[in-house]
């Protein structure tokens, strides 16, 4: 396996531009995503900034691009294959690739309103999850390069009371793999300090 911050580089050097909106210049991630926080109200932008504890990067699936006549669409999540109703045309919001000290992370991350039923967030998650493990296998297969990656998957909301959907590590009691916090409490937080009970090694 070749070193974290080497695996990193490569990973940067072969992702499309078009889905990096941020970068690791001041070791932090800006996450911004525009939401309606009332209906009828016109969409607002929420955004997260994240330290990081060494470079990084953050990566938005499901990011849209204007075409012709301004129509806004999202670009198929695998280029090469149809996104109408297939499985992997579900995806999260944001994941977040960063080197810390020996370990090479990526965490997976969902925002939500006031909802936190885990139907569609586990959906969602999983869909980044199956994503970074497809990104790996590409890597590897045509480049030779390889590193183990330590995946989370995080929902972050703005439900103040989401106790009945939380054990009493604050994981999701239908997906104990998911860590719930308010946007609030992560805004200008060290990503590496965020807790969470459930780590996957893919």
């Amino acid at each position: 396996m070749i070193p974290p911050h080497t695996y990193f580089t490569h990973l940067k050097s072969y992702m499309n531009d078009a889905y990096i909106v941020s970068g690791d210049a001041e070791r932090r991630v800006v996450l911004t995503e525009k939401i309606f926080r009332e209906v009828g109200r016109e969409r607002e932008v929420l955004r997260i900034d994240l330290v990081l504890p060494g470079p990084g990067m953050a990566v938005k699936l499901d990011r849209e691009q204007t075409g012709s006549g301004g129509r806004k669409s999202r670009p198929p999540l695998f280029h090469f294959l149809d996104d109408t109703s297939k499985p992997w045309s579900k995806r999260c919001d944001f994941v977040v690739f960063y080197v810390n000290g020996r370990s090479f992370h990526a965490d997976c991350i969902e925002f939500k309103l006031k909802s936190i039923s885990a139907d569609q967030i586990r959906d969602q998650l999983s869909a980044g999850e199956n994503w970074i493990r497809s990104l790996k296998q590409i890597i590897k297969i045509y480049t030779g390069a390889e590193r183990n990656i330590k995946v989370r998957k995080f929902v972050f909301g703005t439900n103040l009371q989401p106790d009945d959907f939380l054990d009493l590590n604050r994981q999701l009691k239908a997906d104990p793999s998911i860590r719930y916090y308010h946007y609030d409490d992560v805004r200008g937080a060290s990503l590496s300090t965020l807790a969470n009970a459930s780590e996957l090694v893919i």
